[in-house]
């Protein structure tokens, strides 16, 4: 299993958006399109100040008692919060793991678990740290904390879940941040001092959640790697620190959570309002949506901005904000020569409809992915599958944040697409209309997931390919696939990112508000099985900006590591961005404190303190 760090506070990787599945029809012929959106005008702020929610001035009281029932096209399988593949499961892990502190609405940070935030400013981040230590950082937990099953939650916990993970046992993990810290101390039950060895720029969110020691540490860390304490049989005995416990699983219907009247709200000092919180599984979007109108479930959630048409007629109960999400063509860098026998990493599409091209990966070559960068329409793909509803992406930083950085756009240019293949060698020697370099025909596998609107997308853009003399085979296949985690799939899963079984992906990545989050899914050292390299991305130049982001609390020096970032994804087409998504959900009147989050946090954030509304 490879480590995805849960909605919570992900910034050491990257989630996987849940965005992915069922069947999504294109707008028709007398659907009434949104509107056009406008496009988001980035304004860095002189200063970055990222712990001034105003989230504790807007929540009501609220009542207690009752349930809400959330609906979700995708099924939630995974409850390790360090495991997590997909937004469905990030939502749940929102509900039922809590950590030091939480991401607002408002794209700032809030003390959880924690008392309050260390800084450099309150001195509970020191730079140079104590005796040698290049940071020293203290955490303050909350007094009287419990886990759900009424033990003492503890900085011993947070220390297991740092040995838990840096355990040889664990294969998979990510590692990026505890690797950092040379010594956990526990002061007392309350107080944690972490001695670094390196200045890390995620401090405040590398530590995903706390484990209960006094109930994992009885089972072997292999063991739990493959699932042991956390599978759908077991989840109900398992000691959670949020606002809402396992009660039932029922595979293939529905999750449901009870109250943990164990943990309290920051804002309240109370347990969670609602008693139960049910998650009620749907086969595809669509049935989701009409489960909605009929009253089947409170929230809907997953949705995307080519949903929209579908839901205009609910008015305020459509919430549909810019997200931390891109969609995008993901190619992979990896050669033939790069597999690695002894992981099943590297290497490229084992699809058997490609594989008569040649040894070779073609999308390795860099001429191919620039040709494929400027013979994709991007805004033919809005107008003719989105209703201009999307602001198209020259890059993977969203608008508006602080550290965004205006890059251009690689303009539609199939001539130019032409020119490049030619210059590399790449000839139509036969007169097929197919090229061909050395004997190996341009040929690549374009996977994505059963998603209609994906499936359309493809659809148009291997026609523009075969435009420019590439050949394609469009795969769409289940999530459950081409998401598998290195330890649940194989070399021959079809898709598969994690062990490099395809040439070019379309899907949508959500990644945290902080700017190292993309350490582990681009840096050269974060390849497959101990890091989310999927795309196998090679860069020297790409390595020294991530590096310079990680290594440093100065947001200036960040902001500007990020912004030479920026310029080399754009430079070297590390991705091939087509437009920034919206975080398109439905709920009802009658949810209390619904508070829609653009992080990775997502709508389960502030769980417990929604409530039934009279």
């Amino acid at each position: 299993m490879r480590k995805r760090l849960f909605g919570l506070l992900a910034t050491t990787a990257i989630v996987f958006a849940a965005c992915q599945g069922a069947a999504t029809p294109s707008p028709t012929t007398g659907a009434t399109p949104p509107p056009a959106t406008p496009e988001i005008t980035p304004t860095p702020p002189d200063e970055v100040e990222l712990f001034n929610s105003e989230y504790a001035s807007k929540v009501e009281a609220g009542t207690d008692g009752g349930t809400l029932i959330i609906g979700d096209w995708q099924e939630a399988t995974q409850f390790n919060p360090f495991y997590l593949g997909q937004v469905t499961e990030a939502n749940v892990a929102s509900a039922v793991w809590a950590s030091l502190i939480v991401a607002a609405h408002d794209y700032k940070y809030l003390p959880d678990l924690a008392a309050d935030i260390p800084t450099t400013d309150n001195g509970g981040v020191k730079v140079p740290g104590d005796g040698g230590d290049a940071m020293t950082i203290t955490w303050k937990l909350r007094d009287g904390l419990k886990w759900s099953d009424g033990a003492p939650l503890t900085c011993d916990d947070f220390k297991y879940a740092w040995e838990w993970v840096l355990d040889p046992e664990n294969v998979g993990v990510i590692t990026q941040g505890y690797e950092d810290i040379t010594a956990y101390d526990c002061a007392s039950p309350t107080e944690i001092v972490q001695h670094w060895k390196t200045i890390y720029s995620s401090y405040l969110t590398f530590q995903v959640a706390p484990l209960p020691r006094h109930f994992l540490s009885k089972i072997a860390v292999a063991d739990q790697v493959a699932g042991a304490g956390m599978r759908p049989d077991e989840i109900v005995s398992l000691p959670v620190s949020g606002a809402f416990k396992f009660q039932s699983v029922t595979p293939g219907q529905d999750l449901r959570l009870e109250r943990n009247t164990n943990y309290t709200s920051t804002i309240s000092g109370k347990a969670a309002h609602l008693d139960t919180l049910i998650f009620k599984w749907y086969t595809d979007a669509d049935a989701m949506i009409a489960g909605y109108r009929g009253n089947e479930v409170d929230f809907a959630t997953d949705l995307q901005d080519s949903d929209l048409v579908k839901v205009t007629d609910l008015g305020d109960q459509v919430s549909a904000i810019p997200a931390l999400l891109y969609e995008f063509w993901r190619p992979n860098w990896s050669a033939l020569g790069d597999f690695d026998a002894a992981t099943n990493v590297g290497g490229c599409s084992q699809n058997s409809a490609v594989t008569d091209r040649g040894a070779l990966c073609p999308v390795a070559d860099p001429a191919v992915r620039q040709a494929v960068s400027t013979a994709i329409d991007k805004a033919a793909i809005n107008e003719r599958l989105l209703g201009n509803s999307v602001q198209l992406a020259n890059t993977n930083i969203l608008p508006g944040l602080w550290y965004f950085s205006d890059q251009p756009a690689a303009a539609y240019d199939p001539e130019k697409s032409k020119a490049t293949l030619e210059a590399a060698g790449w000839v139509d020697g036969d007169g097929d209309g197919v090229r061909e370099k050395d004997g190996i025909r341009l040929k690549i596998e374009l996977c994505t997931t059963n998603r209609q609107v994906r499936i359309d997308t493809l659809t148009l853009g291997a026609a523009w390919l075969r435009d420019v003399g590439i050949e394609t085979v469009v795969n769409a296949v289940s999530p459950a696939d081409i998401f598998a985690d290195y330890n649940e799939s194989t070399r021959e899963t079809p898709c598969v990112l994690a062990h490099s079984n395809f040439d070019i992906a379309e899907h949508a990545f959500s990644s945290s508000f902080d700017p190292n989050s993309g350490f582990s899914t681009y840096h050269s050292s974060q390849l497959n099985p101990n890091g989310g390299n999927d795309a196998s991305v090679k860069s020297t130049d790409l390595d020294t900006a991530l590096e310079a982001v990680r290594d440093n609390v100065d947001f200036t020096v960040i902001r500007d590591a990020m912004e030479t970032f920026q310029v080399i994804y754009v430079r070297d087409i590390i991705e091939i961005p087509l437009y920034y998504r919206k975080n398109v959900e439905l709920h009802a009147p009658k949810i209390g404190n619904f508070f829609a989050n653009p992080t990775q946090a997502g709508p389960t954030w502030n769980a417990v303190d929604w409530f039934v509304k009279g």
